[in-house]
């Protein structure tokens, strides 16, 4: 029996079996009929102006009209086989061209194949804020200057789309290379390199045919599905039907595995941040995961309606299709918790998240549309009337959604990487859209101490709170921690209340509630806290400059091809003595202004930074330190691990300090600008130094294996044992303005030069010091005292000459010589002198010599022509040499001893190799023998 607008099935043979012409030509008749319904339903949806889009669409691409939308050229590729133009379509097309007249294409040729829309705009879910999704299927032999020409008119035609409030976007296809497999983007919300086939059921569902060939797929009756291929070929081969009436985007006869993962990692991507909207096709790629191999497409739903000529009765809309499958599945699993979910996507999708998605009458006929639905599958009674509220969600209604939401993605990530390991080949899983995407994924759904949360829901907050609390409490573990309440709380009453938010840190709290958009200018905000002290100018200000922050540099969304590159920080937001205003060291006025060494007493005046850093794959993260060493942590993280170039702009900071702010501001701008000069990029052969005052203490920063670090030298006389530290390379030490002021040796350092031996002198009142910086960098101090200038200068001349006449360095070395002057301002000065080494022959010729045994140095010194040997003196070679010295000197006259040479192994320098060797443990171990004959 027959139904009322029910007609007759049709039956179409297998091959060898009986096919009719005729049934072909009806099932073909039948499909457009469908189409035919589904485009007046848009055409019903949109205001008059818009309908005008539709009217032409196929025209436009029909000819090539100068007055027309989209005209390029009368060359540009046109016309569309079995189109011809309405009285709907012209009278449309003359009122945007008044004096257009329509001609039939005198060519047979015609390069546009067909025109079809998909996606939602053809279901129950298209709304005002839809795109329109169209393929614009070309021949397969048109010249790339053709396609050019070809998407230059359809980019025009969106911009006319726009002008009309409508989005609109146009994808060129072949349809011989995407049935081929070769990836095409085929939508706006699908990716054509994770995805052929089920994008390709996706468009067999929602399509609407405008204009053009008939797909094959229609021609193919429901039994013959898995034989697709064969099927079309046997209609072609045995004449049932032109080739050239038909457009072949393929079939499902051979649906590979890995499909289903890389769509549902797809739609996880997507349910990031639009997690309704997702949700329910999440669901649909679960199910047909479920079925595989013997998947049941819902477009095979559709095509049986129409083979069983009931599809003009039947609700076969696509997006309830993809409901009711979800339904049935769920129902079946006894997962009332993910069909509670499945609900609430299917109603927010058919009624929007907002009022101005469509009119009153609209939104009338789809309440009632959705009574029938709920009624239809036994929804509980409450359901519609809770789901109408979804508008008045509060953030903490939002926060228990995204709890929820959070789990069921991680479910289904869970369910499809499980069918991916019984499914699919190792070489498909590891694809690169796969690794992107998981990597995307992980970035987003990873909880880890710092990182702030994301709401997936945040956007449907319409219900912003007026006023909330922020409470210091304390943690299950016994740690300070924080939270946020709706409302007013203090302290002594949080117990009484449910948070909203916990974190560690303020800061997280902070940037928890900007990010999520609870701030506003208007927000009350009450806090309470024992460890700190925030004025409410103070946390406005602060939450001004976090939001200000997030703004400008913040993307939620990086596009999938970041995640090729490993993660890296992009910039950061340093908060300095947050919610510290009350410190009497602060009010201290001294001469000596420097932030981070204040005053007689060096005071430090940053005691905690809490930061906040925005990376590439689009997290947001937040640290806290504690002091100038918390400060320095911070700065080497960003040095280090921020993207490349790195430019002071990569970072702000943030400092409320009572009377102090703009100092520590300007301060530690300084010396990050300072950090990004010397090493944000790496250089050959050249490791720099920079040196400034922390508190009592120095700090030096130097980069080792490419990564920057720093380390605490408590004391000056450690920090002078630094500079006298061997190097690997070079190193220019960049000193800060109060480091060893009163000093000549930054003057020294000014004029350090690679491959040069510097020896200055300063002569005092009292005494000579001797300072000498190697050739790379390393600076020996030698004080000595009532000695002559121009005897010392000798002493230490034959000393360097003599270990260079070696040639014991790789590449040749030369002396320089200064003076050291300081005038009465206090200022040291620097002037050449120009030496040479020419010792006299009545002068002591003291040389050290040594070679390495199994025992140890065995030493051997010279003093002039004799010879002291540990062979015949053991341990006391030394004293013996020291004895005979003695010898020389005229009474009992006490002058110093100086070593004019030094030649021993490489283990008495306490090195490996001669690349090792520098001028500075010669030099060193020069004073040490020295110091023992001088006692």
């Amino acid at each position: 029996m027959i139904r009322p607008h029910q007609e007759r099935p049709i039956h179409l043979g297998s091959p060898g079996e009986e096919i009719s012409i005729q049934d072909l030509q009806t099932i073909k008749h039948r499909f457009k009929r469908l189409n035919q319904l589904r485009e007046q339903r848009v055409q019903d949806f949109l205001l008059p102006r818009q309908q005008a889009f539709l009217d032409v669409l196929a025209l436009l691409f029909h000819c090539n009209f100068p007055m027309l939308p989209g005209f390029i050229s009368s060359t540009t590729p046109a016309g569309i086989p079995e189109y011809n133009p309405g009285i709907r379509t012209i009278n449309a097309a003359k009122q945007l061209a008044k004096n257009f007249n329509y001609t039939r294409p005198v060519s047979l040729v015609y390069p546009i194949e067909g025109l079809f829309l998909m996606g939602s705009v053809g279901s129950i879910a298209f709304s005002k804020t839809s795109d329109m999704d169209i393929w614009l299927c070309h021949q397969s032999d048109l010249l790339p200057g053709a396609i050019d020409e070809l998407q230059k008119k359809a980019t025009a035609i969106e911009v006319w789309a726009a002008s009309l409030g409508l989005e609109v976007h146009f994808f060129l296809m072949d349809s011989k290379q995407f049935r081929l497999g070769e990836n095409t983007p085929i939508s706006t919300e699908s990716s054509g390199q994770t995805q052929h086939y089920l994008l390709l059921e996706e468009f067999y569902r929602t399509a609407i045919y405008i204009a053009g060939k008939s797909p094959a797929w229609w021609l193919v009756p429901p039994h013959e599905e898995s034989n697709y291929t064969r099927y079309i070929k046997h209609l072609i081969d045995n004449l049932f039907i032109p080739e050239h009436e038909l457009i072949d985007f393929g079939g499902f006869d051979a649906v590979p595995a890995e499909e289903f993962t890389s769509a549902t990692l797809w739609h996880l991507y997507k349910a990031l941040h639009s997690p309704h909207k997702s949700l329910l096709k999440l669901l649909l790629m679960e199910c047909y995961a479920s079925e595989y191999p013997q998947t049941g497409w819902l477009c095979q739903d559709i095509k049986k309606a129409v083979y069983q000529g009931d599809f003009m009765s039947a609700d076969l809309d696509p997006y309830l299709l993809i409901y009711q499958k979800v339904e049935r599945y769920l129902q079946k699993a006894h997962s009332h918790g993910r069909l509670a979910l499945a609900r609430q996507c299917f109603y927010l999708k058919v009624m929007g998240s907002s009022d101005n998605t469509m009119d009153s009458q609209t939104r009338a006929a789809r309440e009632k549309y959705m009574q029938h639905i709920a009624k239809l599958w036994n929804w509980p009674v409450s359901t519609i009337e809770n789901l109408k509220y979804q508008r008045l969600w509060n953030i903490k209604k939002a926060t228990s959604e995204h709890a929820v939401i959070v789990q069921q993605l991680t479910q289904c990530y869970r369910m499809i990487m499980g069918f991916a390991r019984d499914y699919v080949a190792q070489n498909q899983e590891n694809s690169n859209d796969l690794k992107l995407i998981g990597r995307k994924l992980h970035a987003f759904l990873e909880k880890r101490p710092g990182k702030i949360e994301i709401i997936t829901t945040r956007s449907e907050v319409y219900s912003k709170e007026s006023a909330l609390s922020i409470v210091e409490n304390r943690l299950p573990d016994g740690d300070d921690g924080w939270a946020l309440y709706l409302k007013n709380v203090q302290m002594a009453t949080a117990g009484d209340f449910e948070p909203i938010q916990k974190c560690r840190t303020l800061v997280e709290i902070l940037c928890w509630l900007v990010i999520n958009g609870l701030y506003s200018k208007q927000l009350q905000l009450q806090f309470s806290s024992q460890s700190l002290k925030m004025p409410n100018d103070e946390m406005h200000s602060t939450l001004t400059q976090i939001n200000h922050f997030l703004t400008q540099n913040f993307n939620d969304d990086p596009p999938l091809e970041t995640y090729q590159t490993p993660k890296a920080q992009l910039s950061s937001l340093i908060l300095i003595n947050m919610g510290i205003s009350d410190d009497e060291a602060l009010c201290v006025m001294s001469e000596r202004s420097d932030a981070l060494s204040y005053g007689m007493s060096r005071e430090c005046f940053i005691q905690t930074i809490n930061r906040i850093s925005l990376s590439s794959w689009g997290e947001i993260t937040s640290s806290q330190g504690e002091g100038i060493e918390g400060l320095f942590d911070s700065l080497t993280d960003i040095i280090n691990n921020n993207k490349k170039p790195l430019s002071p702009g990569g970072l702000k900071f943030v400092c409320h300090t009572p009377a102090r702010a703009k100092g520590i501001i300007f301060r530690v701008e300084a010396v990050f600008n300072t950090l990004v000069k010397l090493f944000a990029k790496q250089y050959h052969n050249r490791a720099p130094r920079y040196i400034l005052p922390g508190g009592t203490s120095f700090y030096v920063f130097q980069s080792v294996n490419q990564t920057l670090g720093y380390k605490k030298l408590a004391t000056k006389k450690q920090l002078l044992n630094e500079l006298a530290r061997p190097q690997e390379q070079f190193s220019t030490i960049y000193f800060d303005q109060a480091v060893l002021e009163n000093t000549p040796i930054q003057l020294i350092y000014s004029l350090n030069r690679p491959q040069v031996i510097q020896l200055f002198y300063y002569e005092s009142k009292t005494d000579t010091t001797i300072y000498i910086v190697d050739e790379r960098g390393a600076l020996h101090i030698q004080r000595h005292n009532k000695a002559n200038p121009g005897y010392l200068l000798k002493q230490y001349a034959v000393f360097l000459e003599s270990i260079l006449n070696r040639n014991l360095f790789e590449t040749l070395l030369t002396i320089e010589y200064c003076e050291i002057r300081k005038s009465v301002a206090g200022d040291f000065s620097s002037n050449p002198v120009q030496f040479k080494a020419t010792p006299p022959n009545s002068e002591l010729n003291l040389r050290i010599t040594g070679e390495a045994t199994n025992k140890g140095i065995v030493y051997t010194i010279y003093c002039n022509e004799k010879e002291f040997s540990s062979l015949d003196h053991g341990n006391q070679v030394f004293y013996a040499a020291y004895q005979h010295i003695l010898q020389f000197r005229n009474g009992k006259v006490s002058y110093p001893i100086y070593i004019t040479d030094i030649d021993l192994p490489f283990s008495a320098f306490r090195v490996d190799n001669p690349e090792q060797l520098q001028t500075i443990h010669y030099l060193n171990y020069k004073q040490k023998i020295e110091d023992k004959f001088n006692v």
